[in-house]
């Protein structure tokens, strides 16, 4: 497991939640309904944000330490241990909402039909799905790919510092990141690698119109623009169909 996976307190640090992002989700469930799924919640703090705002959000994700940490933070809160592949909860949601990186961790074809067909079981009829991945073009296209990034972050009185290493597998559409940290006092940490899935737009909605959405709508951030597309984001928000296609 990777330094962040291990270490909520430290997530919280590098990943701050974005106010955009919560004003978006928050404007899609003002118009949709309050029973949210925020799928890859990690530790639990845009649930946190969209209860006090009067929803009905559950946080779900597949590491138990984040899962324990938005307990802890929120005790009034929803949150459970699943795999976005998988999971199975005995009520519907006015709006699934898997953000950051969390889609892109399916690699293969088969991942990505699983993950949709188990968002779109547990979507109400009128509901929304919305999906925010990598978007493929802002590394092949106009935008340099840096190979090497390093960032440095303070947390509890300790210098963290993050070198990551980001190589290309165009055949299989995928980025790999491996992260060291250097800690101030500490022997430096060598994360293991990580690959994520980048999608290009026209394929992403392929995928969810397979999976039995329709009405897709794409964005390329949180400020509901559809302008360019050549940013590090691509966001979907599609409505279910009655079934998927044959």
């Amino acid at each position: 497991m990777t330094l962040l996976g291990e270490d909520p307190e430290l997530w919280d640090t590098v990943f701050p939640e974005s106010p955009a992002r919560a004003r978006f989700v928050g404007k899609l469930a003002r118009k949709f309904g309050p029973k949210i799924l925020d799928v890859g919640c990690a530790t639990g703090t845009l649930c946190r944000l969209l209860r006090r705002r009067g929803f009905d959000p559950v946080g779900l994700d597949i590491n138990r330490r984040f899962i324990r940490a938005a307990r802890a933070k929120d005790p009034p809160g929803a949150f459970v241990v699943g795999n976005m592949r998988s999971f199975r909860l005995r009520r519907k949601f006015d709006l699934i909402v898997c953000l950051g990186t969390t889609f892109s961790y399916n690699l293969t074809t088969s991942e990505i039909g699983k993950s949709l067909q188990t968002f779109h079981r547990h979507l109400s009829s009128d509901g929304r799905l919305v999906i925010d991945v990598l978007n493929a073009i802002a590394f092949t296209g106009p935008r340099p790919f840096l190979r090497r990034t390093r960032h440095t972050f303070r947390d509890r009185g300790k210098r963290f510092t993050a070198t990551i290493r980001h190589e290309l597998d165009l055949k299989h559409q995928t980025m790999t990141e491996q992260v060291t940290w250097r800690v101030a006092g500490d022997r430096d940490r060598r994360d293991p690698s990580e690959a994520l899935r980048l999608f290009f737009p026209q394929e992403l909605v392929f995928y969810v119109e397979r999976s039995g959405f329709g009405d897709v709508e794409m964005l390329d951030d949180y400020g509901m623009s559809t302008s360019t597309f050549t940013g590090r984001r691509l966001i979907i928000i599609a409505t279910p169909r009655r079934t998927p296609w044959p």
